[in-house]
C-alpha cells in the first residue's frame, strides 16, 4: 500500500476529504481520510470517550502499490487547483515512506481511528499496556500521564522523530460507566479485556 498526505489548514481537513472524493476518480485511490484518536475526558463524574484529530492539518490518501509511480500522484498535482482555497500557497502531495504508512495502519486499523489502550500497574509498580494500540508500541512509550489519560509515544515519522500522545484507559475508568460523546447523546459503553463497544 502506498500512502500520501496533503497539508491544509486546521479545521479544513474533512472538507478537503469531501472535495477529493468529488474530483478524483475512485479507481485511482483506495481511501482518503483524516486520522483520529480516542481520548477520555472526565466531566460531571463521568468518563467520556471522545475523538480528536491525531494530526491536525493532515489529510491522508492510500492506493494500491503496483511497483510504479501512482497515477494518483500525478493527477493530484494537476487537479488540486480547484481546492486551492483550502491551503496556503496551493497544495503539495507528499509521498510517505512505506514504514510510516505501515506503522500508522497498524495503530489505527481500517477505520483510521486509534482506539484507547487499557493500561495497568503490575505488583512491582511497572506499567504495562494490556490491550489496544500501545501493545504494538513496545519500546516506544516514553511516559504516562495518568491524570490526563495519555501515553507519550516516541516514533519516527516523515524522516524525523515525532512525539505522539495516545489515549489510555485506567482501571478506575473501566470500573465506571463509560460514555461515548455523540452528536446530542451520550452512548453507554461496555469494556472487557479485548476492548469495548456500545452497550446494547
Amino acid at each position: 500500500m502506498s500512502w500520501y498526505f496533503l497539508n491544509t489548514w486546521a479545521g479544513k481537513e474533512e472538507a478537503l476529504v469531501k472535495e477529493i472524493h468529488r474530483i478524483i476518480p475512485p479507481y485511482w485511490y483506495k481511501d482518503c481520510f483524516v486520522m483520529y484518536q480516542e481520548r477520555i475526558w472526565r466531566r460531571q463524574q463521568r468518563s467520556i470517550v471522545h475523538r480528536e484529530q491525531l494530526f491536525p492539518g493532515y489529510v491522508f490518501l492510500t492506493c494500491e502499490d503496483n511497483g510504479r509511480e501512482s497515477p494518483l500522484y500525478c493527477y493530484l498535482d494537476k487537479s488540486l487547483d480547484v481546492v486551492k482555497g483550502m491551503a496556503d500557497n496551493g497544495f503539495t502531495v507528499f509521498p510517505m515512506r512505506k514504514e510510516d504508512g505501515d506503522f500508522l495502519e497498524k495503530l489505527s486499523g481500517e477505520d483510521h481511528v486509534i482506539r484507547l489502550s487499557y493500561v495497568r500497574k503490575n505488583e512491582d509498580g511497572k506499567v504495562n499496556p494490556v490491550s489496544g494500540p500501545l501493545t504494538k508500541c513496545a519500546g516506544q512509550i516514553e511516559r504516562y500521564q495518568f491524570k490526563k489519560r495519555y501515553a507519550m509515544v516516541r516514533c519516527r515519522l516523515w524522516g524525523k522523530d515525532q512525539a505522539m500522545v495516545l489515549g489510555i484507559m485506567l482501571r478506575e475508568d473501566r470500573e465506571q460507566r463509560l460514555f461515548n460523546q455523540g452528536s446530542a447523546h451520550f452512548k453507554e459503553l461496555f469494556f472487557n479485556e479485548k476492548g469495548y463497544g456500545s452497550k446494547l
